[in-house]
């Protein structure tokens, strides 16, 4: 899979659709665990390291969020040893169009993020 790839607005969507549904539920999701719902849904394999996923995390933090002021769903994506998100993350949270503050963790987003979602 490639951002290129006609298939990538599809994964995008279904990868934001995954999210919100495990954001309601209040549960993080590790890397592997999204990558195997996607490939349930039958698209190409997404390794959950590096690579392809790191520009999905990022395209599901922008989706239907240009300006960055909403939760950035993506917070809830975390490795399975140390129940946190990478450190690209964490970058990204800092950069244009989030500009996340110097006292932003990334534990703060993720409970922004359930809340947003709970019950939906």
């Amino acid at each position: 899979m490639k951002l290129t790839d006609p298939d990538y607005p599809a994964v995008l969507e279904a990868a934001v659709e995954i999210l919100r549904e495990r954001a309601g539920a209040g549960q993080p999701m590790t890397y592997g665990e999204l990558s195997a719902k996607l490939a349930e849904r039958h698209f190409d394999p997404i390794p959950p390291y590096r690579g392809i996923m790191a520009y999905l995390l990022r395209d599901v933090c922008l989706y239907e969020n240009e300006d960055g002021r909403a939760p950035m769903l993506s917070a809830i994506v975390v490795n399975k040893a140390s129940k946190e998100p990478s450190e690209q993350f964490s970058v990204l949270a800092r950069s244009l169009p989030f500009s996340r503050s110097g006292e932003w963790t990334w534990r703060d987003e993720q409970r922004v993020v359930f809340a947003r979602y709970n019950g939906s």
